[in-house]
């Protein structure tokens, strides 16, 4: 009873912001893209169901561009926005310490580490005075907007200074310490926060968590942004590039430029990345049915995957976990997910109706274990008592023909005999 009047004085005396549930984004890979949607993900779901946005922070850093774009979100966000290094022993370092220091609230647990904010290109330290200055000048206005240590800003920055809890709390850095999430929301219920320039007091009724699980596509992104994964599929792409030059193998080239394209996706907006997926996919699938099933469907297999995940990247977000996003004209969006899966049904059914027909003329076990039916060029000048050679598929194989072949011609596979290919002229 005390507290509802309490509560109902606040909220008519004072500008009160009353937080029903609590959407947890956690950050602890590097920052990138896939971050920047999670933020605005958890942000607009925060306005939509009366809630706060809760960053928990143990980063090493990460992209400078999609860090100010995040800093410049928060900023602009009609919820509160509460920044927390966490769990205990962690760390936000560069990009971490940028975004804790743009929060509506700041906050570590005891024992963890921000600062070392000197930004980085290619693995080397930026000192460019320009650059520097529009970082520097940048931080220090957030963190005076918010009442906190602008000095800080600056030597993180030109010093990499670095400041534990609690020299943080100190030095006016930040606002709390806490020890985990529960102590943290009972020390902040009643804070005065400034919430789009205008001092807002902070009442927390409820401590529903409720957790900003990545998509699809931002967890592909994450994965694909992990430096073993990328160090990996760069030496596959290598490697199958240099087969594909030995060779002259068309599947080898395909899965060469998959692997290329694939690792740029990582620096692709997380809202383009289904799209450009949707086209990868149907390009493979395209290119496939093109090269007449050379690489045996495994290219035409991994189209149809990404066109899986491009078109279930087009669903809002929360979609699949029961709490869907508000959008006005959300019928029209709707009706364009409709026609984007009749269209793609109706395209994967022409592809599977061509593959069987394909394979129907030339069946899979004849295919593998032979060569016949397949078409190549001659090499050499091949007759019956004449064996020479001709390049099938980019390798090359010893040859006999009943018909004369002149070299340069195209030829037809009749039958393998032992470890060589018996052969008939096509066309000159």
């Amino acid at each position: 009873m005390r507290i509802g009047v309490l509560l109902s004085l606040a909220v008519v005396f004072l500008h009160a912001y009353v937080v029903s549930s609590v959407y947890v984004v956690e950050i602890n890979n590097v920052i990138g893209p896939y971050t920047l949607s999670q933020v605005q993900r958890a942000i607009s779901l925060a306005e939509q169901n009366n809630g706060a946005v809760l960053l928990l922070l143990s980063t090493p850093g990460g992209l400078a561009d999609v860090t100010l774009q995040i800093m410049r979100e928060i900023g602009n966000s009609p919820v509160p926005v509460i920044g927390y290094v966490y769990p205990d022993y962690s760390y936000a370092w560069s990009a971490g310490t940028y975004i804790l220091m743009s929060t509506h609230i700041a906050a570590m647990a005891p024992h963890t580490v921000i600062g070392s904010c000197q930004p980085i290109a290619g693995g080397t330290p930026i000192n460019e005075s320009k650059t520097l200055n529009a970082l520097i000048g940048y931080l220090e206005t957030v963190s005076k907007s918010y009442g906190r240590n602008g000095t800080f800003a600056r030597l993180c920055i030109t010093q990499n200074l670095n400041l534990g809890a609690e020299e943080a709390l100190r030095q006016r850095v930040i606002d709390v310490i806490a020890i985990d999430i529960n102590d943290l929301l009972k020390k902040i219920n009643g804070t005065l926060v400034l919430l789009r320039n205008q001092k807002t007091q902070l009442i927390i009724t409820s401590t529903i968590l409720k957790r900003a699980e990545p998509t699809i596509t931002e967890t592909l992104q994450m994965w694909l942004s992990d430096p073993v994964v990328s160090s990996i599929l760069s030496l596959l792409a290598f490697i199958l590039l240099l087969a594909a030059f030995l060779t002259g193998h068309p599947a080898a080239v395909v899965a060469a430029i998959i692997l290329l394209v694939i690792s740029m996706f990582s620096f692709l907006p997380t809202a383009w990345l289904g799209l450009a997926l949707i086209i990868m996919g149907a390009v493979l699938i395209m290119a496939e049915i093109l090269m007449g099933m050379a690489a045996h469907g495994a290219v035409a297999g991994v189209g149809a995957v990404l066109l899986i995940i491009g078109f279930l990247s087009a669903y809002p977000a929360n979609f699949f976990s029961g709490e869907l996003i508000h959008i006005k004209d959300w019928w029209l969006i709707q009706l364009g997910l409709y026609i984007d899966i009749a269209i793609f049904l109706g395209f994967l059914s022409f592809v599977i109706y061509k593959i069987i027909i394909l394979y129907k003329q030339r069946p899979p076990s004849e295919f593998l274990t032979s060569l016949k039916g397949v078409e190549g060029v001659a090499i050499d000048d091949i007759g019956p008592e004449s064996p020479g050679f001709v390049k099938v598929f980019g390798e090359y194989w010893r040859a006999v023909s009943d018909t004369p072949v002149r070299k340069g011609c195209r030829i037809r596979v009749v039958e393998t005999i032992g470890d060589m290919l018996k052969v008939e002229p096509l066309q000159c």
